[in-house]
């Protein structure tokens, strides 16, 4: 996150309009100051977020990007009738092995079904 770069990233960031950050996948994550600036108008732990619809959330304990901390906050944080939070142990960013899949099949088959 840009609150855990170094200065000399800020700086190269804000100069060169990106920055390549080393992923944990085969590419760089390629950063913008562009998606930075949009980023700080998309907080969504920093006020009411009223969620009026079911919602499924999916999360992998092996992933570096989004902490299961910040999973566990948007859970508490969000104002939803109907809202689960699935943890699936050793499961990464890209959430997208087989029975990942299957869980977001599951997911998104339980949401249809609630909201028919």
């Amino acid at each position: 996150s840009p609150a855990s770069f170094s200065d000399a990233q800020k700086t190269e960031v804000m100069e060169q309009g990106q920055i390549a950050m080393p992923s944990d996948y085969m590419e760089p994550y390629i950063i913008t100051r562009r998606l930075i600036e949009d980023g700080r108008n998309q907080l969504v732990l920093r006020s009411p977020l009223p969620l009026p619809f079911p919602v499924r959330a999916l999360q992998g304990t092996a992933d570096t990007a989004v902490s299961t901390e910040t999973a566990v906050r948007l859970l508490e944080h969000a104002d939803s009738p109907d809202m689960r939070l699935t943890l699936v142990k050793d499961a990464d960013h890209r959430f997208s092995d087989g029975p990942c899949l299957g869980l977001i099949e599951e997911a998104i088959l339980d949401v249809m079904e609630a909201t028919t």
